[in-house]
């Protein structure tokens, strides 16, 4: 037997899935947290991910997605809206994947801090959402407790429902 090395046998669980054990069960949050859908998969992506893989069609595509699917989809929004290329064009794999990859379009990694007033000043009575990506990806900056709950007290006051912020 092969003893684990202490980073291994050290290892605990990540910030997200903390987060995610203490909203477990909630039915008052949207649940974005680690990709988990409230709905099993539809029988019909079941079965085509099942005809893919006895296909053989296992191995790691290009990054941005299949080609033909972002030409499909780049002539799809080109009849829509306005014309784009594939090279405009980015799939991903999952929810997460795409919020990281906005992120990434606007926020350079590293060094980032919140501007908690010009923050408070754009939520007007039209905001429909707010995304605040803390902890973590892409830019390693975390929300601080009291940032947080002034955040949560501006919502609130503005009458927003839906907010949660984890126990201390």
């Amino acid at each position: 037997m092969i003893a684990a090395r202490p980073a291994v046998r050290d290892l605990s669980a990540s910030k997200i899935r903390e987060l995610f054990n203490a909203g477990l069960g909630r039915t008052d949050l949207l649940t974005f947290w680690v990709g988990e859908p409230d709905e099993p998969t539809p029988e019909f992506i079941r079965q085509a991910g099942m005809d893919s893989i006895a296909a053989g069609e296992t191995f790691y595509t290009h990054n941005l997605g299949i080609p033909e699917i972002r030409d499909a989809l780049a002539q799809y929004v080109s009849r829509l809206h306005k014309p784009v290329s594939s090279e405009q064009v980015a799939l991903t794999s999952a929810g997460v994947n795409a919020l990281m990859l906005a992120t990434q379009l606007l926020v350079d990694p590293g060094g980032w801090r919140l501007d908690l007033d010009r923050l408070l000043k754009s939520l007007t009575p039209r905001t429909r959402a707010l995304y605040l990506n803390s902890p973590n990806n892409p830019t390693g900056w975390t929300v601080s407790r009291e940032e947080q709950k002034v955040i949560l007290e501006h919502c609130r006051a503005g009458g927003w429902a839906g907010w949660w912020c984890p126990p201390s």
